[in-house]
């Protein structure tokens, strides 16, 4: 189903290329103590207390459709493996899921070492894979930033491949339809969509958190209180977004289950609005949903995520492979400010 789906040869040579740059260097390893989940510290906003009659008007009822179509989540994740004198070193990986009549079926792709230095940077981010992709001319460090630069990379082709790839289906992404930020160039998206609607899919991207806000609200808050499934259309409030990026989708805030949670979900604006509220009702006639999010894209972030298995299971790979020599740097928070520079300030 998913044929042609694959790492582009030039991601992977320019993986390789750049691994080659490590052999024989120091390597300062990701601690895999980092994994450790912080306590959530976020508080659930109050019921919205607005004209509920006028809220009530950009509600809109789903009836889920039961036709068979295919649905395609896709997810990537990048991580920090260590780093060298030279630079740092991220692995990436992404994962392809979907269903069919009997349950479902995953492509993973990766994982993929990188070694970025500021010498090879530009390769990566400077055009060479692509002009469409990444603008290195804000990018002046080789930093937190690249992991999501890296990973958008990645996730670019992915997303590319299977809208050329597959037909009459619902490809779901994580994340949201905006473009116009660093690492998201409205010419890239748009035609990413613009394959997808020739094959006849429809693009659905499910943001878990989003700060976009109306009347001094969260979107996701206003789907609460109305009855699932349903989509709270937010096009016609006053929402609090950055001039300079670019909406290409429709924003929904979308509450799909009993019990579950309000998500963001953006559609493709060149859909219709009945065309984009019908492949939502398919999606909830063909998919198992989990807190009102849908499964294969559960999966997917699940096939993609690292865990510290994983990263130890690199970082020996690469100290086997390329001769790196694992060293031990006390950390200058540590040094300094002794048990009150806990390892998240690093």
């Amino acid at each position: 189903m998913l044929h042609g789906v694959e790492i582009p040869q030039r991601l992977i040579e320019l993986s390789q290329k750049s691994m080659h740059t490590v052999k024989g260097r120091f390597l300062q390893p990701y601690w895999t103590e980092s994994f450790e989940s912080l306590a959530e510290t976020a508080q659930e906003s109050p019921p919205v207390s607005i004209n509920s009659r006028a809220l009530s008007t950009l509600i809109t009822p789903l009836t889920p459709v039961r036709d068979g179509t295919p649905i395609i989540g896709i997810d990537t994740s990048t991580i920090k493996i260590g780093e060298t004198e030279a630079g740092i070193i991220w692995a990436v990986r992404a994962a392809v899921v979907w269903g069919n009549n009997r349950g479902y079926r995953y492509l993973r792709l990766g994982p993929l070492p990188f070694h970025i230095t500021e010498e090879n940077k530009h390769a990566f981010f400077g055009g060479s894979v692509d002009h469409t992709f990444l603008n290195a001319t804000s990018f002046s460090s080789v930093s937190a930033e690249t992991q999501g630069r890296l990973c958008n990379l990645i996730e670019r082709w992915i997303q590319a491949s299977v809208s050329h790839s597959v037909s009459e289906s619902i490809i779901l992404w994580d994340g949201s339809l905006t473009a116009g930020t660093p690492g998201n160039p409205v010419s890239q998206i748009s035609h990413i969509l613009e394959a997808a609607r020739k094959n006849r899919n429809a693009i659905l991207a499910f943001s878990k958190t989003t700060t976009i806000r109306s009347l001094g609200w969260r979107i996701t808050d206003f789907a609460t209180r109305y009855e699932p499934p349903c989509l709270f259309e937010v096009a016609d409030l006053p929402l609090s977004t950055s001039r300079r990026i670019h909406l290409l989708g429709r924003i929904y805030a979308a509450n799909l289950s009993r019990g579950g949670r309000s998500f963001r979900l953006d559609i493709d604006r060149t859909l219709s609005r009945e065309q984009g509220i019908e492949a939502v009702e398919r999606l909830l006639g063909n998919e198992l949903m989990f807190q009102g999010y849908p499964e294969t894209l559960r999966l997917a972030h699940i096939y993609s995520t690292f865990t510290a298995n994983d990263v130890i299971g690199i970082q020996s790979f690469l100290k086997r492979e390329y001769g790196l020599k694992i060293i031990n740097r006390r950390s200058i928070r540590k040094a300094l400010f002794g048990p009150y520079g806990t390892r998240y300030e690093d």
